[in-house]
């Protein structure tokens, strides 16, 4: 088979699931791509949109919560009257003819969208171009997105089946909905072993290791929290900060614990199961991606403070589904990481959510599914 998988740069879940895809259709010896899907109006315009994307988490997440509040009222709004269609689609629908030009010259035999953006120019395509190549789309995180109303994929893979209710209620049919899981790699499927991966990442067998992640972007308040956790802890206490692509945090965690040999301050890895295997704990923020690898893996989380929006909505899965704790502040963060890996009850009460409520090799799902849907 020949598929296309379209994605885009606005943080780095969106591409991490398109790569957990492609990983399993490459084991099958399908030819398969992966494209940002802004890049067929312009890479500078893909570029803008994706900075100021980040800009905004970073600098008003306040403001990117109304805007992502705004957005689901307008979808449901949408779904209601059918005929009209949002801003944004009518911006994604500017590049349509160039992806479709991409799909029929490399003959494409189905694609599947990771981010909305794609999925609303596969939408123009299939109502006005009337374009017969089949399209998925991939939920990322464990509610609806905003406005996913006004898309027309064949089928949506959502996070889980508990999901459901969300995307009924925007008006979404149950029969579009397979609920396969958040695709992760398969580095985080197979079942690890925590004294070896110590062992290879040349960590103290005997130490308390909580593990700080920050995103692909770095964000949160983790210099703070890694403060408070060694104020808390003692000589085997080890934190490990994994800042993803933010080199000013990286430059900060290393400034501010020059002196301290129990913080490890590592930029961009491509050993997150790894890193996920040997720790005791992990605080991170609450993406859907970061947060399914985790879960997936089976490690105790405690969710940082979020970015308003989807982020609000996957700590609100996991926290009903006592998959995690929620901390609203550093300090909070802080207090409950030393509570957490110190209270065996608690912590085997959250691994057993995790092991009831987790869905096997999503990745593996969709594609089988998608497969065998194309026959």
């Amino acid at each position: 088979m020949k598929i296309l998988i379209l994605s885009c740069n606005t943080g780095g879940g969106h591409n991490t699931a398109a790569k957990a895809l492609k990983e399993v259709f490459d084991s099958y010896n399908d030819e398969c791509e992966i494209k940002d899907a802004l890049s067929f109006g312009s890479q500078l315009a893909s570029d803008l949109v994706c900075d100021a994307y980040v800009e905004m988490v970073k600098k008003t997440p306040e403001l990117f919560g109304r805007l992502y509040k705004m957005g689901s009222k307008l979808g449901q709004s949408l779904q209601k009257t059918g005929n009209f269609h949002s801003p944004i689609y009518q911006i994604n629908k500017l590049y349509a003819d160039d992806l479709e030009d991409y799909i029929i010259k490399n003959q494409f035999q189905l694609v599947i969208c990771c981010h909305f953006f794609g999925a609303e120019a596969m939408t123009h395509l299939k109502l006005r171009h009337k374009l017969k190549v089949p399209f998925y789309f991939v939920a990322t995180d464990y509610y609806v997105s905003p406005m996913i109303e006004e898309t027309k994929p064949k089928k949506i893979f959502i996070a889980h089946k508990d999901s459901t209710f969300t995307y009924i209620n925007h008006g979404i049919s149950s029969h579009l909905l397979v609920p396969t899981g958040i695709p992760v790699s398969q580095k985080f499927v197979k079942e690890g072993n925590k004294a070896q991966a110590r062992k290879e990442l040349n960590l103290n067998e005997k130490d308390q290791i909580f593990l700080l992640m920050s995103g692909s972007m770095g964000f949160g308040d983790t210099i703070d929290i890694a403060k408070i956790i060694l104020s808390k802890g003692n000589d085997n206490t080890k934190i490990i900060a994994i800042t993803g692509n933010n080199k000013a945090l990286l430059d900060e965690f290393k400034k501010n614990f020059s002196d301290d040999k129990r913080v490890i301050p590592i930029g961009f890895t491509n050993q997150v199961d790894l890193y996920m295997e040997a720790s005791d704990l992990l605080l991170t923020k609450p993406g859907g991606l970061s947060s399914t690898e985790a879960f997936v893996k089976g490690i105790p989380i405690i969710h940082t403070s979020p970015i308003p929006g989807c982020e609000s909505e996957n700590v609100q899965f996991f926290t009903e589904h006592h998959l995690s704790l929620c901390a609203e502040n550093s300090k909070e963060a802080g207090r409950l990481a030393s509570l957490l890996v110190e209270d065996d009850f608690l912590r085997n009460q959250m691994l057993q959510a995790q092991k009831h409520y987790k869905c096997q090799n999503s990745a593996k799902a969709i594609v089988d599914y998608v497969k065998k849907d194309y026959k």
